[in-house]
């Protein structure tokens, strides 16, 4: 019964300070810019200073940031009329370099309650946040990776995916691209990236662009600045994985699609000495379909892998032949087994994409 007679008490005392319609807050500059800074000196304070214009007291309710390593602190204290409410807000920079814009929202019993604060700079990310978070050194650029996943779709469709970038120097760079393969399209955002700033390479792939099928490799070649020294350059690769859409096939087309079938599943070398250059066997591709097969690729990622004779087509019925050849000089010197992945890519709906393995011994 106490508890409750309190509990009401504090709310109708909250609600009466809230409730006063002539308190207002003229807060002097609700936006510190902390400027430049390094990351290792630590943890920086601002102090936000309002003044009470009103005719009734002030009251600090509640004050929050949009970020844990934004913190307010203020007093609970109410602010006569004409007296001035002050909010201190620390910004911790550790594993956040670049540039930052925080928010801290202050709830009043002001009638232009809330009120928003913000606190701006750039951190200068000390030697270890930066290996940790963009490990790859180009010059005075940094960026998060030289490898670019973009994914898999269907061919026409489009594929994107981003690289950040982090200027570890003291200039203003704009950063650039010295080769784009004709399926990407790039855009830095933004163009200029100032000292202790972070930007992104935003890669859009068009796969209608693409001539290929499956697995496709490609790579984009990336400069800090103009003026950069050649050996500050850095190949970034590109992979991504284009599939053919069967989506809108109706049952009846699907019926009558093509069907691929190929033997043997293991393509096994056997016993294979190690500088041997030519080691050829044959694998049969058939449609067992009722409509023409079309051979949209047979790749393997392993170098020592080739493939010759590759039918464009196989009609309904027939049987084709590709040569699997086979150069283990290619292989890696320490290299005992052969264990590859050879794919092979149709237009047959029901199985486009068939795995064939090709194994063998390395002697040496």
């Amino acid at each position: 019964m106490i508890l409750r007679q309190y509990l009401i008490s504090a709310i109708a005392a909250v609600s009466s300070l809230v409730a006063a319609a002539d308190v207002t807050v003229s807060w002097l500059n609700p936006t510190h810019s902390f400027g430049a800074f390094k990351e290792e000196n630590g943890a920086v304070t601002c102090t936000f200073i309002g003044i009470n214009t009103g005719p009734d007291s002030l009251v600090v309710l509640d004050a929050r940031a949009n970020c844990g390593c934004t913190r307010p602190a203020y007093s609970r204290a109410a602010v006569a009329p004409g007296d001035t409410v002050k909010i201190a807000v620390s910004f911790d920079p550790h594993g956040r370099p670049g540039r930052f814009d925080k928010q801290v929202k202050i709830t009043t019993n002001a009638t232009n309650s809330p009120s928003v604060l913000h606190v701006r700079g750039t951190v200068i990310g000390k030697a270890t946040t930066l290996s940790a978070r963009f490990p790859v050194e180009v010059g005075a650029v940094r960026i998060s990776n030289d490898i670019c996943p973009l994914g898999q779709t269907f061919k026409g469709h489009v594929l994107a995916s981003a690289i950040n970038i982090y200027n570890a120097s003291d200039d203003t760079i704009r950063p650039r691209l010295t080769y784009l393969p004709k399926a990407l399209n790039a855009v830095f955002k933004p163009e200029v990236l100032p000292p202790g700033e972070q930007g992104i390479l935003s890669l859009t792939a068009y796969t209608s662009r693409v001539p290929e099928w499956g697995l496709v490799t490609d790579s984009i070649v990336l400069v800090p600045d103009g003026g950069a020294p050649q050996e500050h350059q850095v190949t970034i690769g590109t992979t991504m994985i284009v599939n053919e859409d069967f989506s809108a096939l109706t049952p009846a087309q699907r019926e009558a699609a093509p069907a691929a079938r190929v033997n043997p599943g293991t393509l096994d070398f056997a016993d294979i000495k190690a500088d041997s250059r030519n080691v050829t066997l044959e694998l049969s591709i058939s449609n067992v379909g009722k409509s023409t097969l079309h051979v949209r690729r047979i790749y393997s990622t392993c170098p020592a892998l080739s493939f010759s004779s590759v039918p464009s087509s196989v009609a309904p019925g027939k049987v084709k032949k590709v040569k699997v050849t086979l150069d283990a000089s290619l292989l890696p010197p320490d290299a005992e087994l052969l264990n590859e992945r050879i794919t092979l890519i149709t237009d047959s709906p029901a199985n486009s994409n068939l795995i064939i393995r090709a194994v063998g011994r390395i002697i040496k």
